[in-house]
C-alpha cells in the first residue's frame, strides 16, 4: 500500500483532519498511520463480499448493547489514524468518540493489503494494547489472530503479538472477550 507521503514528511491527526477538510484528498481513500498518509486500495468483489459477510457474523455474535463500527476512522494518538474494515466497541451506538474504550475486536479485509495490514497497522495495533486483531486473508483463504501485544524493547517498531493462530474453513473462533460466541471460519470468508 502505497504511502501519498514521504517517508521524511509527519503530519498530526490535526493537520490530517484539516486536508480532508479541505478536500486535499479528493475522492481517495486515505489514512494516517505514524504521520504519514497512506492510500487505500480500492474495494471489489473479494474483498466487498468479505465485508459484508464480516459484517453480519459481527453484527449477529455482538450483544444488543454494542457497536459494531464498519470502515471508521480510530484515532490512536496524534499521528495515527487507520481506518480499520471493523471495530468492535462494547459501548452503545453512537457513543461519543472521547466516551468509546479500545475496541474488543479489530478486524482487517486483506486482499491487496495483507503486507500493509500484517507489518505496520499490525504493530500500531499491538503498540495501542490492542488485544484481538484479526485477518482475513483472501488470498490465503484463512483467518489469522492475533493476541497479547508486546515488545522487548518498549519501541515503537518492536511492537508484535505474542500469539499468533490462523484458522480455516471448517473451523470456528471465540472473540477473545466475548468468550460465549463463535464465529464460523466460513462466515467471514467469501
Amino acid at each position: 500500500m502505497p504511502a501519498l507521503t514521504a517517508s521524511t514528511t509527519r503530519f498530526s491527526y490535526a493537520e490530517y483532519e484539516r486536508m480532508a477538510d479541505a478536500g486535499v484528498f479528493g475522492y481517495r481513500r486515505v489514512e494516517l498511520i505514524n504521520g504519514r498518509v497512506y492510500r487505500m486500495a480500492p474495494q471489489r468483489d473479494p474483498h466487498m463480499i468479505a465485508i459484508t459477510k464480516v459484517g453480519r457474523a459481527l453484527e449477529r455474535a455482538a450483544l444488543p448493547s454494542d457497536w459494531i463500527i464498519s470502515q471508521g476512522t480510530m484515532r490512536l494518538d496524534a499521528f495515527s489514524a487507520p481506518d480499520p474494515d471493523f471495530q468492535w466497541c462494547p459501548v452503545p451506538l453512537a457513543t461519543p468518540e472521547h466516551l468509546r474504550p479500545l475496541p474488543i475486536l479489530l478486524v482487517e479485509v486483506s486482499h491487496t493489503t495483507y503486507k500493509h495490514d500484517r507489518g505496520v497497522k499490525l504493530r500500531k495495533y499491538a503498540e495501542h494494547r490492542i488485544a484481538d486483531y484479526w485477518i482475513v486473508n483472501l488470498r490465503a483463504d484463512r483467518i489469522e489472530v492475533y493476541r497479547d501485544p508486546f515488545s522487548a524493547t518498549g519501541k515503537p517498531a518492536d511492537y508484535r503479538y505474542r500469539s499468533e493462530q490462523y484458522f480455516t474453513r471448517g473451523q470456528s473462533i471465540t472473540p477473545l472477550l466475548r468468550a460465549t460466541v463463535s464465529i464460523a471460519v466460513d462466515d467471514l470468508l467469501p
